[in-house]
């Protein structure tokens, strides 16, 4: 008597909770993990669907992918860190 819903996930795909009062969005991790790698700075430009972070979880890399064109506004975290489920990696601002 239990049921399980599975889906596909869609890296590309927008969060509209990732949306905060002033129009920035944060990229959120998917799931528990190491931080392996961070391919933007704070003031870096990006655009949708460019590559910021790389994950590491239960041995797979998993790629942390900007929602939308902007700004890199901050950086949360560090290389070699261990991140949550759901826990801001890095915030763009409008731009």
């Amino acid at each position: 008597n239990r049921q399980t819903r599975v889906s596909l996930f869609d890296p590309f795909d927008v969060d509209l909770d990732a949306m905060d009062d002033a129009g920035g969005a944060a990229i959120k991790s998917p799931m528990h993990g190491k931080l392996v790698a961070l391919m933007v700075q704070a003031g870096d430009a990006v655009s949708k669907g460019q590559k910021v972070a790389v994950l590491e979880a239960m041995k797979m890399e998993h790629a942390l992918v900007a929602p939308r064109d902007g700004l890199v506004a901050e950086v949360i975290g560090d290389v070699g860190a261990q991140v949550g489920e759901g826990a801001r990696v890095v915030v763009l601002a409008e731009g």
